[in-house]
């Protein structure tokens, strides 16, 4: 009497293909393209746990598997070591390490644009700190006006003086509560602030010593990313955050604006008006150049750059022109 022995089948994933094999001999595989970019998008795919189609395709197979990614796939079990070699299919070092390549830089964009999203969200929470701030302050003012602030520590910013005046002890309770929520405010405001500038000097070092962490975090989270910013023109860069004037110049004929977020410069601030317009495309072209060293070439020029602002700032304010 004689017995068939169904031989086990397996399923491996090499970098440049997926192979069907038994206990004797490859019984069948899916090559991948040879391409870089389409070897860095498999090794990718399989990286965050997904299927090729290369491996559906051998499911009617339902091999035996080793890794939980292809437990869709067929049975998860110890599988018999495929000896195989890229160069026996025609796949040779060079190109899996312009795969690589590829695959880390994907990694590093992908990288960048996680702390990219993570700069706008602690910028648009600043801004809503410094609204609700402000807000509480003017209802504390309204609620009593005998009160002072006193430099130092935060912790110290407001002091409320009594003076002659008696209060409730539940109405005292609930004014020293707001004064406290409001210190703590400022508290998180300087901590966000913080990390924005350790953050920025790390991932814009450049942009972030023309025009200062703060203004570059915001041009930034404007722009859409550092990449983003490196494609504008100096003339885009000079009116980021005025979009609605510049839509009520073109509207309505209003004075076109000189400058958006860039105004908060202290170059610009305190030139005299005049002079800003200039100063602000000075300002302007200096952050185009140095975005495009941050987001492409990484080379730190910040101190060349801002030697020959400087001149130039020199120059612009005693000229007599406007």
């Amino acid at each position: 009497m004689h017995f068939l022995f169904k031989l086990m089948t397996y399923l491996k994933t090499k970098w440049f293909g997926v192979f069907l094999y038994d206990e004797k001999k490859i019984k069948d595989k899916k090559l991948f393209p040879k391409e870089p970019d389409e070897i860095a998008e498999k090794i990718y795919l399989m990286q965050k746990g997904g299927v090729l189609e290369e491996e559906e395709y051998f499911k009617k197979h339902k091999p035996v598997v080793d890794d939980e990614r292809l437990s869709s796939i067929g049975k998860i079990g110890k599988v018999k070591k495929l000896y195989v070699m890229g160069k026996e299919f025609g796949y040779d070092n060079d190109l899996l390490r312009k795969a690589c390549i590829k695959l880390a830089m994907r990694k590093i964009r992908e990288e960048q644009e996680k702390r990219e999203r993570r700069i706008t969200e602690a910028v648009e929470t600043l801004d809503d700190i410094i609204k609700v701030t402000n807000i509480l302050l003017e209802r504390m003012r309204n609620w009593y006006d005998y009160f002072s602030f006193e430099g130092g520590d935060i912790e110290d910013v407001l002091a409320i003086k009594v003076g002659d005046k008696k209060l409730d002890k539940i109405e005292e309770e609930n004014i020293k509560n707001l004064a406290k929520l409001i210190v703590s405010l400022q508290k998180a405001r300087k901590d966000i602030e913080n990390y924005i500038k350790k953050t920025m000097e790390e991932m814009a070092p450049n942009v972030s010593n023309i025009a200062g962490a703060m203004i570059s975090a915001r041009l930034i989270a404007r722009a859409g990313g550092i990449d983003k910013l490196a494609m504008f023109p100096a003339g885009t860069i000079q009116l980021l955050g005025a979009e609605r004037a510049l839509f009520r110049h073109l509207k309505d004929g209003t004075p076109p604006p000189k400058h958006g977020i860039i105004f908060q410069h202290e170059m610009i601030k305190k030139a005299p008006k005049e002079k800003r317009g200039k100063i602000a495309r000075l300002l302007a072209t200096k952050i185009s150049i140095a975005a495009k060293a941050d987001a492409f070439t990484k080379n730190f020029i910040a101190n060349e750059l801002k030697k020959e602002m400087m001149e130039k700032y020199e120059e612009i304010i005693k000229s007599k022109e406007k």
